[in-house]
């Protein structure tokens, strides 16, 4: 019998529904969180922080050496065109600590040798050699012409408070060393040019109270050997360089002077004085001081 109309289902169909229900919330909104498997997730490793890199800092360069001065060509200065003549004696002028003020001294003289020549009274005009002799002559002149004389006078001389100490050469030639210290200083640097000023003081020695020169165990007093060994004395800086032959003032200016026009001044001396200067050169490149010098 039904009471006020309400019916009443069986469970069997109460579960059907149930079940129903469930399936359309499924269907309509997913599945329960807890029925969905959880997504792993992975984290994004950043990589290890790199040292920043400092920029390349290109290499120091070397300091700059200053350039040394190259060794100038002393004894070449003496065969220069004479019409360079002024931007020759500057070069000497400017190498002192070499050498150059000897050399400009040396210059400076030929100016001087060419303003106080003395011609010969009949010169042999036809010979060729006086031809050459007269045509340097006129180029030496155009040369020293380049300098007020008294530019040039300046440079003949050292005076008393010039200094010497900056260039070698010249600080020997003016030197008052003894012969051991002279000779020492001439072995260590032969310049022709030094030995051309030097001259007898290479040989001179003071023996038994007198002055005389010496060589080899000889001395050499009388007139014959002190002749031959003066000539050899100016053949000496030929056997190391010098321009002795018609480019050498001292070989022209004979000519002109009418000394004897030769080629050299190996020709203006004996066999005898060649030969002697050829021993004394010899001597000084072996640095035999016991030749010089006579026993103690």
């Amino acid at each position: 019998m039904a009471a006020s109309g309400l019916v009443i289902a069986p469970p069997a169909a109460l579960l059907l529904g149930v079940v129903g229900v469930a399936l359309v919330s499924w269907a309509w909104w997913g599945p329960p969180a807890e029925a969905v498997a959880p997504t792993p997730v992975v984290a994004a490793v950043a990589p290890a922080a790199q040292p920043a890199k400092r920029p390349a800092v290109p290499p120091r360069p070397a300091p700059i050496e200053p350039a040394a001065r190259p060794a100038l060509d002393l004894p070449g200065l003496l065969t220069a065109p004479d019409s360079d003549m002024r931007a020759t004696l500057q070069a000497a002028l400017a190498a002192p600590s070499q050498g150059g003020r000897l050399y400009a001294r040396a210059l400076a003289r030929r100016c001087a040798a060419v303003a106080g020549l003395q011609g010969a009274e009949s010169p042999d005009l036809n010979n060729a050699r006086h031809q050459r002799a007269v045509a340097r002559h006129a180029a030496l002149a155009a040369g020293c012409g380049q300098f007020s004389k008294a530019e040039w006078l300046a440079l003949v001389n050292v005076s008393p408070d010039e200094p010497v100490a900056g260039d070698p050469l010249l600080a020997v030639q003016q030197s008052d060393l003894d012969d051991a210290a002279l000779l020492s200083a001439v072995f260590a640097r032969p310049d022709p040019l030094l030995l051309d000023e030097l001259g007898e003081r290479l040989l001179l020695r003071r023996i038994g109270g007198l002055t005389t020169l010496y060589f080899d165990g000889q001395r050499l007093d009388d007139d014959t050997s002190r002749a031959t060994a003066q000539a050899a004395l100016r053949l000496l800086p030929c056997e190391f360089g010098m321009a002795c032959d018609e480019r050498d003032p001292e070989v022209w200016l004979a000519c002109l002077r009418g000394d004897g026009c030769v080629g050299s001044r190996a020709e203006q001396e004996t066999p005898a004085a060649q030969a002697l200067a050829a021993r004394v050169a010899q001597a000084l490149r072996s640095r035999e001081l016991g030749r010089f010098l006579p026993p103690s």
